[in-house]
């Protein structure tokens, strides 16, 4: 339902005090900040009408009023006016990320942290799902005489690693060979296309010199198969539980912890690019005081992930959400490979 021009400019004034506050708004505030001439008693009329309408509450009697999940869910999808981040801000986040240019899951860790610290909620982020994504390098680590790192990246921007710990004691000859053998069957190929029965395969193509280079085909095809799978990255639990979703923070983390459930969620969320879910719409009695703002990002031309912020309803989201948006933009395109080290274009 539509609301009037004068309610609209009711109820935005009321949510914009409200987030700057966290107060109930009365009638005299209004007066004082309303571009429109008009007397106490009809906005108090108006609010009544409004509280009718379910988008305003009274926390208790006697009091001015609160925006309601469904007002707020007015204001979002119809008052809402974002601002571009400042200078500032926009240099802190790049400032904190750029120099990660290529690997994306530090990107992703460091990006959640700055949009943390900048909105002070709790942000998320999920790692580049890409099983069309293609083995771009592998590099061995040596880390003693019978181990080696093993690591490969992927044209998605996808680091992954894994130690293997050898049979017998490592040499130029074994390393060569791991790179061949890699550079026949694996360098060039999709990570989903890498499956059990090619490793196999592989092995035991290799006779006699298969049992010395197990170990290393092993760890890296676990690596592998680990960067098909989307992960969840999470920051900013102490300023959640510093702020007023305290309450509720401990099972909001908890929540957090749970790969699955935040993917499906955070997933279904950035189906509709940028989306702001406000109090019950998240579906959790503990996320019943709190918005989950989400954006999915791009790497290349491709949806890869998604960041989000789970805040307090009466978050300051003109703020917010462009803060979020900056964010995806500027990782998805570090983790492209498309800004130089100072962060632009």
């Amino acid at each position: 339902m539509e609301l009037s021009k004068r309610k609209e400019m009711i109820l935005a004034s009321i949510v914009d005090f409200y987030v700057k506050t966290g107060e109930p708004v009365g009638s005299k505030y209004l007066v004082s900040v309303l571009p429109i001439t008009v007397s106490s008693a009809t906005i108090r009329n108006e609010m009544a009408e409004l509280s009718e309408m379910g988008y305003l509450e009274q926390p208790y009697t006697s009091a001015g009023r609160i925006p309601s999940d469904k007002g707020l869910r007015y204001y979002a999808d119809r008052l809402l006016k974002t601002f571009a981040p400042s200078p500032t801000e926009m240099m802190r986040i790049s400032g904190s990320i750029d120099h990660f240019e290529g690997d994306a899951r530090v990107i992703l860790a460091e990006s959640c942290e700055v949009l943390s610290e900048l909105t002070g909620a709790l942000a998320l982020a999920t790692t580049p799902f890409y099983p069309d994504a293609v083995i771009n390098n592998v590099q061995l680590l040596p880390m003693s005489k019978r181990s080696a790192l093993v690591v490969f990246s992927t044209s998605a921007g996808v680091f992954r690693s894994r130690i293997a710990k050898l049979q017998t004691e490592a040499d130029y000859a074994l390393y060569e060979l791991f790179y061949n053998v890699c550079a026949a069957n694996f360098i060039g190929n999709t990570c989903g296309s890498v499956s059990r029965a090619d490793l196999q395969s592989v092995t035991a193509s290799l006779g006699a010199q298969a049992l010395d280079i197990s170990p290393l085909l092993v760890s890296l095809f676990e690596a592998i198969g680990e960067s098909t799978q989307a992960d969840v990255i999470v920051k900013g639990q102490t300023r959640l539980l510093a702020s007023s979703l305290h309450a509720d923070a401990p099972r909001i983390i908890e929540f957090a912890s749970k790969k699955d459930a935040v993917l499906k969620l955070l997933q279904e969320a950035a189906d509709d690019g940028p989306k702001i879910s406000i109090g019950s719409e998240n579906g959790y009695s503990f996320l019943r005081g709190a918005s989950l703002i989400v954006c999915p990002y791009k790497t290349g031309d491709h949806e890869a992930g998604a960041f989000a912020v789970i805040a307090p309803t009466k978050t300051d989201y003109a703020r917010v959400l462009p803060l979020v948006k900056y964010v995806c933009e500027i990782a998805g395109e570090l983790i492209s490979g498309n800004l130089d080290t100072n962060g632009k274009d």
